[in-house]
Order: C-alpha cells, then sequence, then structure tokens
C-alpha cells in the first residue's frame, strides 16, 4: 500500500470472491452508495486439489473514498 494516503478510511467489511467478475460487481455497488473501496487478489491453494492454486479477489469496503495528497 502507498505511504501517500492522506485520509485513512475505516474499513466497514472484507469480502472475498471467487472471480473477478463478482469483485467488480462489488465495487459497481459500493460507488453507489458511495463507498471507498480496496482491491487486491492473491493465489490459494485449491480446495479440492493439493496441486493448484487459485485466485481470490479481496474487496475491502472503506467508510470514505480515499484521499491522496498530492505533494
Amino acid at each position: 500500500m502507498s505511504d501517500d494516503v492522506a485520509t485513512p478510511a475505516q474499513v466497514l467489511s472484507t469480502n472475498i470472491f471467487d472471480s473477478a467478475a463478482e469483485a467488480i460487481e462489488a465495487i459497481g455497488a459500493a460507488d453507489v452508495l458511495g463507498l471507498g473501496v480496496r482491491v487486491s487478489n492473491r493465489l490459494v491453494q485449491d480446495e479440492e486439489s493439493d496441486d493448484t492454486l487459485v485466485e481470490e479477489w479481496i474487496v475491502e469496503l472503506l467508510t470514505t473514498v480515499p484521499t491522496v495528497d498530492e505533494e
């Protein structure tokens, strides 16, 4: 995460999705509600196979949209 965020926002919830499409839907809903988001993805071991990694998308809903100090 960048150190240039001027106004930290509180995390309301952390949601984990199996696909980017689901994450995008959650981001759109947050936008309609005027909430901020923080998005990341990671690889985790598949629950059904020890040899396979699957991608998860993490969408954190924030109380406000974070602002960045332009200096």
